[in-house]
């Protein structure tokens, strides 16, 4: 388990920001809580059984375009360009939902462009 200050300072995030979203995963079941010496957070799913759509989905859902956004009553169907990116954010949800946490975590990375840390670091913060 690893405490809110740890991982934020791991993952060089804000703390108030990663306990919102660290809120919205506990709601949906992705992560657990404990409070108390000893505490901490700590993920309730097998991360090669947790996809990215599912981590996505539970802190800001990735909707498609099922009606005119611009809220015009004439358009019945979806214009050329509404179709096009609902046709791209289901590209999308189809990659996110093949890709799992556990390899989000393994994956190489070139560490001048991404200071998220790998599996093994994450793993010595708790």
């Amino acid at each position: 388990m690893s405490t809110i200050p740890k991982l934020s300072e791991g993952i060089h995030v804000n703390a108030p920001y990663l306990r919102k979203v660290i809120d919205k995963l506990r709601e949906s079941e992705i992560v657990g809580a404990q409070r108390g010496t000893g505490g901490g957070i700590y993920l309730m799913s097998d991360p090669a059984e947790l996809t990215m759509l599912d981590v996505l989905n539970a802190v800001e859902p990735l909707k498609r375009i099922e009606s005119c956004p611009l809220g015009r009553p004439d358009h019945l169907k979806l214009c050329p360009l509404h179709s096009e990116l609902d046709e791209a954010i289901g590209h999308i949800r189809k990659l996110l939902s093949s890709r799992t946490i556990a390899e989000l975590l393994t994956a190489r990375r070139n560490h001048s462009r991404c200071g998220f840390p790998k599996l093994e670091e994450l793993c010595q913060l708790q």
